[in-house]
């Protein structure tokens, strides 16, 4: 059974339970109510003094190479916090935070934040258990690069998003609100490469695709075709 992409999936509920309940009505919190679309949070090489958490939205986490190519390395989604490093590591931020779907955010000193935890050491366990999620997401990612073609990780990066990031359609469906030249930079491909791969999926019936939109009617039905070639070489 092929396994889920993980687009950093908080695994502890009760985490941001805790987090909306105690901590970010705290004095020193900053609520920003209205994150438009593109509204860098934080830069690489910049301070890491905040942690943040997401209320409403979607954020990408990017490293950008000499020549602006861009590379996705975690998307964020509401309930789940992320400039972690900020009270793991010294040193300026080692990538990117960039508004992807509009929302609000909460910045939290990281002095008030690592006080929080100290007096709930629990809060400590649960922090590594959504780093070692991100870690393992990263790994997947970093398996998928190296042992799948593009349409193969496009199929499924595209069924994962479907299933956690998805708005269902009216006439049925789940519709994902990504350019494609963020799925290029998600599953690590050319944007050309990535446009000629969706045009041919949609002419298979496997995606729809529109402005800013693409619907997946049955995320399954990705996931099988991204095995179909895996199976021909199998059966050669």
């Amino acid at each position: 059974m092929e396994p889920n992409i993980s687009v950093s999936s908080n695994p502890s509920e009760v985490f941001a339970g805790v987090l909306r309940a105690e901590l970010l009505a705290n004095p020193g919190v900053t609520r920003i109510p209205q994150c438009r679309r593109f509204t860098i949070l934080y830069s690489a090489g910049s301070a890491a003094d905040t942690v943040f958490y997401l209320e409403s939205g979607i954020v990408k986490i990017i490293k950008r190479g000499p020549d602006n190519k861009e590379v996705l390395l975690t998307l964020v989604k509401a309930g789940e916090i992320f400039g972690e490093d900020a009270l793991l590591v010294g040193g300026p931020r080692q990538a990117s935070a960039e508004i992807l779907q509009e929302g609000s955010v909460y910045v939290i000193p990281k002095e008030l934040f690592a006080r929080f935890c100290n007096a709930k050491p629990e809060m400590w366990r649960m922090l590594a258990e959504l780093l070692a999620k991100r870690e393992q997401g990263l790994e997947q990612k970093i398996e998928l690069l190296l042992m799948r073609d593009v349409e193969q990780r496009i199929l499924l990066y595209l069924a994962d998003l479907a299933e956690v990031m998805g708005t269902v359609e009216e006439e049925g469906g789940h519709s994902v609100q990504f350019s494609q030249g963020e799925i290029a930079s998600l599953v690590g491909a050319t944007r050309e490469t990535t446009s000629s791969t969706l045009n041919s999926l949609a002419r298979r019936g496997l995606v729809s695709l529109g402005r800013r939109k693409m619907v997946i009617a049955n995320p399954s039905s990705l996931r099988e075709a991204a095995e179909v070639p895996r199976m021909r070489a199998a059966a050669g």
